[in-house]
């Protein structure tokens, strides 16, 4: 068992390093103009404050931006059964930190949305999605520092955000999927569960990987396809 979990991670290692080579950019089919969302920062108030001794600043976050729709996309009929009723609907707001944030919008269509406290530092968040279908319809936010790929064979995107306080993301369809895969990066390092949210109830999956099954009741654990942290890095 040991050999097979390390012959699959090698193997996933060495197709994300590929993939890249082979894969469409999705600024061929990005959004022809950046949408609302992405070009929202997190609100910032400075205070400063004079003494005899010294000037101090201080730096403290506002009202985060409201999670908005994806361009409504057709239902994947294609696909038998229904998705988990977590995943399902878009959340009310987004949490104060940085975290990655995945839905079923009840207007059609796939969401993928990442956040960052900033605004004095930065957070690289990457990841994968893989899917034994097809995904479509892939549409970025704001390019920037940020890759969003989809390979030639339509069956996994790749993302890497450099967050500066904004909310970055893309927008997706699925055709013909059972489900897809899911795992998400923040600094180059495996994201805690409790960093991701899920649906309108903004849920944490019990794991990172994670998969997204149709006729499942929840998410469930995709724990065989752990990408080590290195070779992350190293695809991008």
């Amino acid at each position: 068992m040991g050999d097979r979990v390390m012959g699959n991670r090698s193997a996933i290692a060495t197709c994300a390093k590929a993939l890249l080579a082979a894969c469409v950019a999705v600024g061929a089919v990005s959004m022809a103009s950046t949408p609302a969302w992405a070009r929202v920062r997190h609100p910032v108030s400075t205070t400063t404050t004079t003494s005899v001794l010294l000037t101090s600043t201080t730096t403290t976050l506002g009202t985060m931006p409201t999670p908005t729709p994806p361009v409504p996309a057709p239902a994947d009929t294609c696909g038998k059964g229904v998705w988990p009723s977590e995943i399902e609907g878009r959340p009310q707001f987004f949490q104060v930190g940085d975290g990655v944030y995945l839905w079923d919008d009840p207007d059609g269509g796939w969401a993928l949305r990442a956040t960052h406290s900033g605004p004095q530092d930065t957070a690289v968040i990457s990841g994968t999605l893989t899917t034994g279908g097809k995904f479509v319809d892939v549409r970025r936010g704001e390019a920037g520092d940020d890759i969003v790929a989809l390979s030639a064979n339509k069956r996994t995107i790749l993302f890497r955000f450099v967050n500066y306080g904004w909310v970055d993301g893309f927008d997706f369809a699925t055709r013909c999927s059972a489900g897809f895969s899911a795992s998400f990066y923040i600094g180059g390092n495996l994201a805690s569960a409790t960093s991701i949210h899920l649906g309108e109830a903004a849920v944490s999956p019990s794991t990172n990987p994670f998969r997204v099954q149709r006729g499942k009741s929840a998410v469930v654990s995709n724990s065989l396809q752990t990408v080590p942290s290195t070779a992350a890095s190293a695809t991008f």
